[in-house]
């Protein structure tokens, strides 16, 4: 431990009204909560399977874990509808599913979950059909997969409350609105203020649109999460064009750079979360006192860079074999069949350096990532001390906030000319010379697009892993050939990025594998030996 940094005259430290606020809040989520007497069972060895089956699924598709269980729960909607449109009944089949899979440990939910889930589930499904009736199929479409994804928010938070993660994000929030400029137009603080909030939902929570469309629809109709659907007709006036509003405000053209401004404000908020969540008894006694806040931002900062090793290394190997699995799909659906057919023989380098180069790139890029040390430690410190005492309300605060609307124009038609034709001279060099090398290598034209496909998708992934390192870091430390590499990569990660996202995510040939070949029959064999072993369960008690 560093001494230096732990050193300190236990000085008494003054809170806003915004940090008391939370601090009370905390304590009154952190009150014992009544437990259900009868809880749901499910055979452990049935449990196991579904359990590495659910590893094994999860392998394949890039999803952050705190997102993955709510994903399984749309999943498994999904694939229950296919038998049952409108969802009747399914709400116990789901929760034991949940159980095999581990995503809640045995005997955890009680039985009365299995009601309020199936209310959850027919509430939704009848605000869909009455929305739906007299809409384009496309638009059916859209407002099914919105439903869909705040069904699957609102049973993951009945199933497991997320009282305080909400009342941080709100802090969060208070404390990071003031210092941004209301947006030109009629709307302009309304529309600032939502985006400030989805900007924290995704750099705090690392939230995805479904995640923020569900909390979004709580903020804009409170009581959503109280009614049933015998008493939802009152919402139908309202909630389309709610719906159309969050579409509107996920589609909001200056985002990113907003989730940039507020991307560096978070470490510090991170680490203070960390600490209000390991000291839920003591938080008021650590906040107040320096000696103590100091230490335990230190124990926090260490925990933090040492769990971002093993995130690094977890990321890094489940990327690797979601990428080597696909590669190796690739060559036997495309590769080999097309030298087999058009050049009449198999040409063993171009396929090796496919199959071995995409996950030998990740893992050379994944060794080369450092964690943050002291110095960004102290730095954290002395971030938190002003936020705790922070009144963004102040006039010093409010003068100067950043103008989002200004920071987006162009600087000049002249610039802007000049820098578009440099940035599009990088993508003619990048994919220029990864096309002279590999031509130079007698790669064929299929394996020469296959191979861009996978550097271009590792290159992406290999970024966004590197992110889980970053995300406490304050002090940034730059190369001297940062910039150069940055001119030759950028080009590689944004197109990596655009395969991830409009191909890769619709088109994943191994979930579709999972979801629609393995899944099903794999479930229903899981939950007849299910049922066989609790009716011999009943049967043995009979006899007892």
């Amino acid at each position: 431990m560093n001494n230096n940094l732990i050193k300190s005259d236990n000085r008494s430290l003054s809170l806003s009204k915004y940090t008391l606020a939370l601090i009370a809040k905390w304590e009154e989520g952190s009150r014992a909560s009544g437990n259900s007497h009868n809880k749901i069972s499910v055979s452990q060895t049935v449990s196991f399977a579904a359990f590495l089956y659910e590893k094994m699924r999860n392998a394949v598709e890039f999803k952050e874990d705190h997102l993955i269980r709510r994903c399984a729960i749309e999943r498994i909607i999904k694939r229950r509808m296919i038998l049952n449109e409108n969802g009747r009944d399914i709400a116990e089949p789901l929760i034991k599913e949940l159980l095999w899979a581990r995503y809640y440990e045995n005997n955890t939910i009680g039985e009365e979950k299995i009601v309020e889930i199936q209310t959850i589930i027919d509430k939704y499904f009848f605000l869909r059909n009455e929305l739906s009736r007299g809409r384009s199929g496309r638009e059916q479409e859209n407002l099914a997969n919105f439903m869909l994804e705040v069904l699957s928010c609102e049973i993951e938070e009945n199933l497991s409350p997320s009282q305080k993660r909400e009342a941080f994000t709100n802090y969060v929030y208070q404390i990071l609105r003031p210092h941004i400029m209301p947006f030109s137009g009629n709307n302009g603080l309304q529309e600032k203020d939502v985006q400030v909030y989805i900007a924290v939902e995704k750099t705090l929570s690392h939230s995805d649109s479904a995640v923020i469309r569900y909390h979004l629809l709580k903020l804009m109709i409170p009581e959503i999460t109280q009614i049933t659907w015998k008493n939802s007709d009152s919402l139908l006036t309202q909630l389309y064009d709610i719906y159309q509003h969050i579409g509107k405000y996920l589609r909001y053209p200056q985002a990113d750079k907003l989730r940039n401004i507020i991307k560096k404000e978070i470490p510090a908020f991170l680490i203070l979360k960390d600490i209000f969540e390991q000291n839920p008894r003591s938080i008021s006694q650590i906040i107040t006192s320096e000696e103590q806040l100091k230490f335990k931002v230190d124990e926090a900062c260490r925990k933090r860079y040492d769990e971002s090793k093993t995130r690094l290394r977890r990321t890094g190997i489940r990327s690797f074999i979601y990428i080597l699995l696909t590669k190796i799909i690739f060559a036997l659906l495309l590769e080999i069949p097309y030298d087999l057919y058009f050049l009449k023989s198999i040409s063993i380098l171009p396929i090796s350096i496919n199959v071995i180069f995409p996950p030998f790139l990740m893992f050379l890029i994944i060794l080369s990532v450092t964690v943050p040390g002291d110095d960004n430690t102290r730095k954290i410190y002395q971030l938190i001390l002003g936020t705790i005492d922070n009144n963004p309300e102040t006039p010093d605060a409010i003068h100067s906030q950043i103008d989002i609307d200004r920071r987006g124009k162009a600087r000049g038609l002249l610039f802007t000319s000049i820098f578009s034709l440099l940035y599009l001279l990088t993508y003619f060099i990048s994919f220029g010379s990864i096309i002279y090398v590999l031509s130079f290598l007698k790669f064929s034209v299929v394996s020469q697009g296959i191979f861009i496909f996978f550097v271009t998708l590792v290159t992406f992934f290999a970024f966004k892993v590197i992110q889980i390192t970053q995300e406490y870091q304050v002090i940034l430390h730059e190369g001297f050939l940062t910039p150069i590499t940055d001119f030759f990569f950028l080009p590689v990660i944004r197109v990596g990025q655009w395969l991830s996202g409009e191909i890769l995510s619709k088109f994943n040939v191994l979930i579709f594998i999972f979801d629609f070949i393995i899944e099903m029959p794999f479930k229903a064999i899981v939950e007849v030996i299910d049922e066989w072993v609790h009716f011999v369960r009943l049967k043995k008690e009979e006899m007892i």
